[in-house]
């Protein structure tokens, strides 16, 4: 298997894979070569990518985003194996998106590491959204209210997200009552 360097910005993820043995090696690998000072740096660019959030919304997003990044590093360090019930072509559909984004390699890590493995949307639970909504988990099912607004948006991952757009019901207002929300 070819070595990932932590420098590297953008990797051909499916060039290095070939099954769920070798994507849980990948991985590994990949997250072995991230130290502090790349974390750091992810920080400062969440930080930078966050500017244009509104002041009451940008805190919390820069520690959720670098939250998610730290924490599937170190997962993934511990070798975090993909799921037995691993899907091959929704992962080598997942990789190609991630090539046709030019996701970067802790981007990519972060995305691979919630979806396959966590099962867990991009956005963590409770992240918020302008109008008071926010991702929510309901039986099972992950809703989120913005997941529709980016599917024309070609550098949005919003597409292999797990998550469903949150219905759009009479009457439901999502800080209200959760429980409209249609249990599948």
């Amino acid at each position: 298997m070819k070595s990932i360097q932590p420098h590297q910005r953008n990797i051909d993820w499916l060039e290095m894979y070939h099954d769920a043995p070798s994507l849980t090696c990948l991985l590994r690998d990949a997250a072995e070569g991230v130290g502090v000072f790349d974390l750091m740096e992810v920080r400062l660019f969440i930080e930078r990518s966050c500017e244009h959030v509104q002041e009451r919304y940008r805190k919390r997003y820069i520690d959720i985003y670098t939250g998610m990044v730290v924490d599937s590093v170190l997962e993934l360090k511990k070798s975090s194996p993909i799921r037995a019930d691993h899907d091959e072509e929704n992962t080598s559909w997942v990789l190609r998106r991630l090539n046709e984004t030019r996701t970067p390699l802790l981007a990519g890590l972060t995305v691979l590491h919630r979806t396959l493995i966590m099962k867990e949307p991009l956005h963590p639970e409770g992240t918020p959204f302008p109008g008071g909504d926010s991702v929510k988990e309901v039986n099972g099912v992950y809703y989120c209210p913005v997941k529709d607004r980016q599917k024309d948006n070609p550098r949005a991952l919003c597409d292999i997200c797990i998550a469903r757009q949150t219905p759009k019901l009479k009457g439901y207002h999502d800080h209200q009552n959760s429980a409209r929300i249609p249990k599948n």
